[in-house]
C-alpha cells in the first residue's frame, strides 16, 4: 500500500494519508492514553516508543509524538502498522472515548494548524463544551483580512464535519 506522510516538525506532528481508508467517513478516532483501548490497530500505534496522541479519520491517520522520538522510527513503525491493517478486510467503525477538547485540538493539529502555520499563523481553542467551540486567531491570522474566509472555509467545514451540533465562535 502506498502511504503518502506530512511531518509538521515544529509541532512533532505526522500526517499519514494512506490510498485506503482505515476508517468510515465522518468518524474518527482519538486515543491519547495507553490504556483501556478497545481497537487492537490503536492499541498497537499507541504502544510505538514516541507516540503521544493519534487521530484516524477516513482521510488520514495523525500522530503527535513525543520531543525525545525518534522521528523516523516513529513513522516507520506506524507505517507498518497502517500497512498491516489495511491489508486486513473492513473499516474501524466505532470511536474511541476521549474528551470533547482532546478531540478538537487533535483535529486543529492534523487539518487547519498545518495551513496556518505555513504562514505564520495558528488558532488557539478556548473553550470547548457540548455546544459551542470557542477560538481566535493568534500570529499572522489575527487581523488578517483572508481570516474570515480561512474561519468559513477551512475551520468551521473541518469541525461540523465530526461535530455538526457544535457552535464555532471566533473570539477577537
Amino acid at each position: 500500500m502506498q502511504i503518502k506522510f506530512e511531518h509538521i516538525s515544529a509541532k512533532n506532528l505526522v500526517n499519514f494519508y494512506p490510498s485506503r481508508p482505515l476508517i468510515k467517513e465522518n468518524l474518527l478516532q482519538v486515543a491519547k492514553d495507553k490504556e483501556n483501548l478497545h481497537c487492537p490497530f490503536l492499541q498497537n500505534i499507541m504502544q510505538i516508543a514516541g507516540v503521544e496522541r493519534c487521530l484516524i479519520t477516513s482521510e488520514l491517520l495523525s500522530i503527535v509524538y513525543s520531543a525525545d522520538a525518534d522521528f523516523e522510527d516513529v513513522r516507520l513503525s506506524v507505517m507498518a502498522e497502517i500497512d498491516d491493517f489495511a491489508t486486513q478486510e473492513g473499516l474501524l467503525e466505532s470511536a474511541e472515548t476521549t474528551d470533547l477538547q482532546t478531540a478538537c485540538e487533535a483535529l486543529a493539529d492534523a487539518f487547519i494548524r498545518p495551513t496556518l502555520n505555513r504562514d505564520n499563523g495558528d488558532i488557539e481553542i478556548l473553550q470547548v463544551n457540548e455546544q459551542s467551540l470557542e477560538l481566535k486567531f493568534t500570529g499572522h491570522c489575527a487581523g488578517c483580512p483572508y481570516a474570515q474566509n480561512t474561519l468559513q472555509n477551512v475551520i468551521i467545514r473541518t469541525f461540523r464535519k465530526y461535530f455538526p451540533e457544535l457552535d464555532i465562535v471566533l473570539k477577537e
